[in-house]
């Protein structure tokens, strides 16, 4: 077996959307803790590295959709499920910036951390659609 096809192979084995779906929950289960990273890391990070986090973390998230969309779909009809999938990213972000401020979790919501997300999943979808946009569909259910 070639390891083209073992990695086809594997591909074809994990559920529809469960990679984004992965990615959503660790992104809410990041976005609602009190303090995400352990004190002893804080020297890790500069200033304004929780911005690249929030980016990084956001681009996953619809790159990981483009992925997972474009296995599944025939890529018929990809522009709507693309926008809609920029959308719902963008709400997500937004509402895990409100939760931060009203769940009293000694973490405030940020517009510039919105922003970062916003950025960051527009640039998942562009960059997830033009990286598999050419693959052939996988034929799961």
């Amino acid at each position: 077996m070639s390891r083209k096809s073992a990695i086809a192979t594997i591909i074809k084995v994990i559920p529809p959307y469960l990679p984004t779906l992965l990615i959503l929950g660790t992104i809410c289960y990041i976005s609602l803790q009190a303090n995400p990273l352990p004190d002893d890391t804080q020297w890790l990070l500069f200033k304004g590295a929780d911005k690249l986090i929030h980016f990084i973390m956001y681009m996953a998230l619809t790159g990981t959709f483009c992925f997972d969309y474009y296995r599944r779909d025939t890529h018929r009809h990809a522009l709507p499920a693309l926008i809609w999938a920029l959308l719902v990213a963008i709400l997500i972000g937004g509402i895990m910036e409100i939760m931060q401020t009203q769940m009293a979790l000694g973490r405030e919501g940020d517009f510039i951390d919105f922003i970062a997300n916003t950025l960051g999943a527009a640039t998942g979808i562009i960059a997830g659609h033009r990286i598999f946009a050419h693959c052939p569909p996988t034929n799961i259910s």
